[in-house]
């Protein structure tokens, strides 16, 4: 344990809500690691043995956030209380699209950084863009299985999550922030929902 009082993995996750703090009051481009490391009471060195430089420390903000996402979308797929699979896939896109929308409207510096996270394609966001669509085709066999559609389960998947980037990838929920959409998502999923019966 290493002379904070803290254990190694403590000292990350205050250096998370630390980088949250500081953009959120000055912005994605002013937060330094030194400012952060002063914040904390502990060394530039001693941070730099954590996160190698800002991108990484953006990094484990927005891994942070798409975690939290990720939780989100799961309990959707496990809600006992859904009984319909269609409605189930409706669920799982609003809560999506809300997520999203929500980060942009009250943490834009965060969003920003995970925006950008996005564009470079970290590691984390495609275990999140696999787990997405592992968790759509899992949705969409059950709807399958149900009788309420036909087809591949995956081919639909696909087509499910493409027929709406409009409402989940990151620049065009920022683009259209101001904009309730909620009911033109549930219009086009429910007219893709009727050409697969």
């Amino acid at each position: 344990m290493p002379k904070t009082g803290l254990t190694q993995e403590q000292i990350k996750e205050r250096a998370i809500e630390h980088t949250i703090a500081r953009m959120r009051k000055f912005g994605y481009e002013k937060v330094r690691l030194s400012d952060i490391a002063k914040d904390m009471g502990i060394t530039h060195a001693a941070l730099y043995s954590h996160f190698a430089d800002k991108a990484a420390l953006f990094d484990a903000v927005s891994e942070r956030f798409v975690c939290d996402l990720d939780k989100q979308l799961e309990q959707v797929c496990e809600d006992k209380t859904i009984k319909n699979a269609l409605n189930r896939i409706t669920k799982w896109f609003l809560v999506l699209h809300r997520a999203k929308k929500e980060k942009v409207q009250n943490d834009p510096e965060i969003y920003r950084a995970f925006n950008f996270c996005s564009q470079i394609e970290k590691d984390f966001v495609k275990r999140h863009i696999a787990l997405m669509n592992t968790q759509m085709t899992m949705l969409v066999q059950r709807a399958i299985d149900d009788g309420l559609i036909k087809g591949n389960a995956s081919t639909i998947a696909l087509m499910l999550l493409t027929a709406t980037i409009d409402f989940h990838h990151p620049l065009m929920v920022a683009e259209r922030t101001g904009e309730n959409r909620e009911q033109l998502l549930e219009q086009i999923l429910s007219s893709l929902y009727k050409g697969l019966k």
